[in-house]
């Protein structure tokens, strides 16, 4: 083998075995969630919006679907085929305007509304993903909404607030943090006698939400999914049937969750 190569394999034997250090370095949940974030790229493929039709009744409310921080009405794609293969016909999912928090609440009252009005319904059930779960609390809390819905499911929604998000200074993220004057409002508030029921998903490997104990809301009955990442609630199975559990009526009303309260 000559000089050069010798060198050339030298050098990159050294340039490997940094890139292995410097895996090893990283939080393994750091490398879990950067995966599943890669994973949801197709859903940058579908529009932004979605357009408010009158779908064939299935028995059930319309679900509503509010994505998160970053996110689009995509992301939602794979729990909306399961519940379809489930028989949950009457499926839309809400894209974020631009805006603030409290704007973005207004523009998914008007949705809702639409999505009764075409449906011909009182009520839909609402699932939403991190930030989408507090743009709900809001069209809940202060928007009048409380009367138009049957569910509401939050997964990995900081309702206690994220120190995560005092590194992002904007317009969403500052709402986030746990001494925000919107949680300071929301969570102000008595929820125990909220005329919807009202769950709250969780897990133990979220980068973005911290502590982990933010995912909770004393109002809310606490589902405990170990292992998840934050953007793996999008994907995973556990969280489908679990979504699909308090979506039914006759499930809710047994109980049969893990509530940490």
């Amino acid at each position: 083998m000559s000089n050069v190569s010798q060198i050339a394999f030298g050098v990159v034997g050294s340039v490997a075995d940094l890139a292995r250090r410097g895996y090893r370095a990283v939080d393994a949940d750091v490398w879990r969630e950067f995966a599943f974030v890669s994973a949801s790229a197709y859903s940058l493929a579908l529009p932004r919006r979605e357009a408010v039709v009158a779908r064939p009744d299935d028995g059930h409310l319309p679900v509503v679907l509010v994505h998160g921080l970053g996110g689009n009405r995509g992301t939602f794609w794979p729990l909306r085929l399961y519940l379809r293969a489930h028989g949950r016909r009457r499926i839309y999912s809400f894209g974020f305007p631009k805006g603030t928090v409290e704007e973005i609440a207004a523009a998914l009252v008007d949705f809702v509304d639409d999505v009764l009005r075409a449906n011909g319904e009182k009520r839909v059930d609402i699932v939403c993903h991190s930030l989408g779960g507090l743009v709900a609390r809001y069209a809940l809390q202060r928007l009048g909404l409380k009367r138009k819905v049957g569910t509401l499911v939050t997964l990995a929604t900081p309702h206690g607030g994220t120190h995560a998000a005092r590194y992002v200074n904007t317009v969403l993220t500052r709402p986030l943090r746990p001494d925000s004057n919107l949680l300071k409002g929301l969570n102000g508030e008595n929820l125990s006698r909220a005329p919807w029921r009202f769950f709250a998903v969780m897990s133990d490997r979220d980068i973005y939400v911290v502590p982990k104990e933010g995912m909770r809301h004393e109002a809310a009955e606490t589902i405990f999914l170990p292992g998840l990442s934050h953007a793996e609630h999008l994907v995973s199975p556990r969280v489908f049937r679990t979504v699909l559990e308090c979506l039914d009526a006759d499930e809710c009303r047994r109980g049969a969750f893990t509530d940490l309260r």
